[in-house]
């Protein structure tokens, strides 16, 4: 089988070098002999029809591309398919007894979403060299209806399908699912993409309702208070050990000490919101405030019954990996999101954790640049899915 597969390989190389060398005609015929012994290879696929279009057989060249076209996934299908088992997952509220679906059980849709998304830059370009051949064919409303096919599979789709938000906003809609990305991008400031290391080596202005970095990057702000505190009484589920990592405004950490805790214990790396933690803690009861980014940290902590997770430039994945180590059994993780990221959550899926998307919202918020909530519900009220993972095993 290697072996097969390396003589594949090789055919594929030699017939794209004959296509970088513009020997269109020669190319061809190694794309057709190698499609003789392997017909489902896309990459000879679109190629051949690539060189039929190269040497004017334009009636090849199309029925190529379209073979390509019509054995791709439908993204539009997987786009649903993932928002409506998405939508299993939705509960009205957390509470300690109940039960939440495996999360495993979203594999599948995430294997075909993931399968759809991979196959985009595909079909962009089919659908660009349809639209220039049915053009210098005079079939202009069939290069119309291509371009437009073309302009849906923009290069910004995948990224915008990795904000599961944009997915469960706008199920199967494609357009509006990308319009939504692209706007929230448009309300993101440049500043947003600062390292850690700069992170925490900026000097933090500390205002009344808000966190903010020298840029004018917002670091946490008083609207999330709610969220905040409900995210608390998640977390607290049991009145047991608790960890939060990113103690901002106190918020969270106050709503913690008012559901009383056997121990809480809060890691925080920025050496200004450090300070302001422990003058926070000389008051509180059984507070432990680590010094620390949590990737040194953890590994000498827990287990925990309950875990917050909200740090300004957050390397979820890693600590999403982690989260089997550090908590209990029927322990709950809990994070909010304002980016539904979509390689998070296939994180967890490799986990035998339980899952529920409780979604929030916020009776106000005076201000609302990056934090990308643009979707309001019946009551044009704001709302933000706040994630809940409960270990089973």
């Amino acid at each position: 089988m290697a072996k097969t597969e390396n003589a594949l390989t090789n055919r594929l190389k030699r017939a794209a070098s004959l296509m970088e060398a513009a020997s269109f005609s020669e190319a061809a015929a190694n794309y057709r002999k190698i499609l003789n012994e392997a017909p489902e290879n896309e990459e000879a696929l679109y190629n051949l029809a690539s060189a039929h279009a190269q040497i004017g057989k334009f009636g090849e060249a199309v029925k190529g591309f379209r073979a390509v076209i019509s054995a791709q996934p439908d993204v539009a299908a997987a786009h649903a398919g993932l928002a409506s088992a998405l939508e299993l997952y939705r509960i009205s509220r957390f509470e300690t007894m109940l039960a939440l679906r495996p999360i495993m059980e979203l594999r599948a849709p995430v294997d075909n979403y993931l399968a759809a998304m991979n196959s985009i830059p595909l079909l962009c370009s089919c659908y660009k060299s349809l639209a220039e051949i049915l053009e210098l064919e005079g079939r202009m409303f069939e290069a119309d209806v291509a371009r437009a096919a073309a302009d849906l599979y923009a290069i910004d789709l995948p990224a915008a399908m990795l904000d599961l938000g944009a997915t469960i906003a706008r199920p199967g809609d494609l357009r509006g699912a990308l319009e939504r990305y692209r706007r929230s991008m448009d309300n993101t400031p440049d500043c947003w993409n600062m390292s850690e290391q700069e992170y925490l080596k900026s000097n933090l202005t500390f205002t009344e309702d808000k966190i903010l970095t020298p840029d004018g990057l917002e670091v946490m702000m008083e609207w999330e208070r709610p969220i905040m505190e409900r995210s608390a009484e998640i977390v607290c589920h049991n009145r047991g050990d608790v960890l939060n990592v990113g103690f901002g405004m106190a918020i969270i950490d106050s709503a913690i000490q008012r559901c009383g805790v056997t121990s809480h214990t809060i890691i925080e790396a920025h050496p200004l919101v450090v300070e302001r933690a422990k003058e926070w803690a000389k008051d509180k009861k059984e507070v432990t405030i680590i010094p620390s980014t949590w990737q040194a940290a953890l590994k000498s902590l827990g287990p925990f019954d309950g875990v917050y997770f909200d740090t300004l430039i957050p390397p979820m994945i890693p600590f999403l990996e982690h989260a089997p180590n550090i908590l209990k059994k029927n322990g709950v993780l809990s994070y909010f999101q304002y980016y539904v990221d979509l390689r998070n959550l296939m994180t967890m899926i490799r986990s035998n954790f339980s899952f529920g998307i409780e979604y929030h919202v916020f009776e106000n918020i005076s201000e609302n640049t990056y934090y990308r909530l643009d979707e309001k519900n019946g009551d044009d009220l704001y709302t933000a899915p706040l994630f809940v993972f409960r270990k089973t095993e």
